[in-house]
């Protein structure tokens, strides 16, 4: 049916209903406009604080670059700052290639590295902590229903970077992403994610997709606590 507003989102876009993207797209839906001035409310009050959302890219791109020259690959770099090596190796172009804009907690994971640490991987990384809990948390999360795009979206980071820590597939992890996960979580779980315009259905889904991951994730954290031999 025509509702007569025109609709700017891409035939292909994966953005979903009770996100702000989707009220951004035009989306006339109420859970969408919620979302969109709980956004909104955020990013100015990050703003009046002085920490905007998103920053120039170019202290972070120059520390990548720093970094690589010491020795360390994209991949390592990616690892190491908890960022994904996609974002790394786009930081890593020229100039002219690279993003002129990135999120702060990118940023700031990545200037985060200490210089050395080609020449010492042997030690732990200051500025990382163990992944554990936060992985316990979003699982924790997702069994009550709260969809990982909307996490991704409380927390900017990508929801690549939030499955491979709920996953155990990444050991460590920024200290200022493991903290914001677990006071995301502590404000989360004293709600519901219909009082942040998430649907029903997709509360239904997350918690479907956490139920078929729960064995998997159980045997991987039984291998990890296993006694070597």
């Amino acid at each position: 049916m025509t509702t007569g507003l025109t609709r700017k989102q891409p035939l292909r876009s994966r953005v979903r209903h009770g996100s702000p993207t989707c009220a951004d797209y035009g989306c006339p839906r109420p859970e969408c406009k919620a979302a969109a001035r709980r956004d909104r409310a955020r990013r100015t009050s990050e703003l009046q604080a002085g920490r905007p959302a998103r920053i120039p890219a170019d202290a972070a791109a120059a520390r990548a670059r720093h970094l690589q020259r010491s020795g360390l690959s994209a991949s390592d770099i990616a690892e190491i700052s908890g960022v994904a090596v996609t974002l790394v190796r786009r930081l890593l172009r020229p100039a002219e290639a690279q993003p002129t804009r990135i999120h702060r907690t990118t940023a700031e994971a990545i200037l985060g590295i200490p210089l050395n640490t080609a020449s010492r991987r042997e030690h732990l990384i200051p500025g990382l902590t163990d992944a554990g809990r936060a992985a316990t948390h979003l699982q924790d999360l997702a069994e009550h229903g709260w969809p990982t795009s909307f996490l991704a979206g409380q927390l900017e980071t990508s929801t690549q970077t939030l499955a491979a820590i709920r996953n155990r597939e990444r050991p460590r992890l920024a200290i200022t992403l493991n903290r914001n996960i677990q006071q995301l979580t502590t404000r989360l779980l004293a709600g519901d994610p219909t009082d942040h315009g998430i649907p029903p259905h997709r509360s239904r889904r997350a918690q479907a997709e956490a139920r078929r991951r729960a064995p998997l994730l159980d045997l991987r954290l039984s291998r990890i606590h296993a006694p070597e031999r």
